[in-house]
C-alpha cells in the first residue's frame, strides 16, 4: 500500500499548523517506528509521506517532512 492510499483511506489522528497543515494518519510501530501524513492538507498542492520517526538526544519525537521537523508533541489531537 502506498503512501497516498493510505492516507486517502485512513481518517486523521493528529495535525501541526506548518507547511500547510499536515494531518497525520497513521503510526505504525515495530522494528523502525513511522508516521504517514499529509503536507498540504488545507492548500490546494497535497503530498502524500511515509517517514521514519526519529529522537533527539533528550528522547523527544520527530519527523521531517520537506527538511523541516515536526515535533510529535507539538501535534494537536483529532
Amino acid at each position: 500500500m502506498t503512501a497516498r492510499e493510505y492516507c486517502l483511506t485512513h481518517d486523521s489522528v493528529a495535525y501541526a499548523s506548518m507547511l500547510g497543515g499536515v494531518e497525520i494518519k497513521g503510526i505504525e510501530y515495530g522494528i523502525t517506528d513511522s508516521i504517514y501524513c499529509v503536507c498540504g492538507a488545507w492548500c490546494s498542492e497535497k503530498s502524500y509521506h511515509h517517514v521514519k520517526i526519529n529522537y533527539t538526544a533528550h528522547g523527544i519525537p520527530f519527523f521531517i517532512v520537506h527538511g523541516q521537523r515536526v515535533y510529535i508533541g507539538e501535534c494537536i489531537r483529532m
